[in-house]
């Protein structure tokens, strides 16, 4: 592992990985298709499927929290924080590995 991989991630690995893989999901396929891929009803407004139009880390959004998470912007004016919080650390020591 480089050590690059490690400051990218800091002392806050599982919440920054997390995070990262939660805004990726939501911004690798139009949110019909995510709805489509699990059996979920589609979202529509005025007729129109709901997109996401702006997905952010809560920091990258400006959201004014220590926590770690994703910002959600909605095409039909909504807006949802979808938090990452730690409950317990793991038990024993975690590294990163490059696939």
């Amino acid at each position: 592992m480089a050590h690059d991989d490690v400051d990218e991630f800091g002392e806050y690995t599982h919440e920054e990985i997390l995070q990262a893989l939660v805004l990726r999901l939501l911004t690798s396929a139009d949110l019909d298709e995510l709805c489509d891929d699990v059996d979920l009803p589609q979202l529509t407004s005025d007729g129109q499927p709901v997109t996401i139009t702006a997905a952010h880390t809560y920091r990258d959004a400006g959201v004014l929290t220590l926590d770690r998470g994703v910002w959600l912007e909605l095409s039909d004016g909504s807006a949802f924080g979808l938090t990452v919080h730690i409950s317990r650390r793991p038990r024993g020591e975690v590294t990163l590995r490059r696939q």
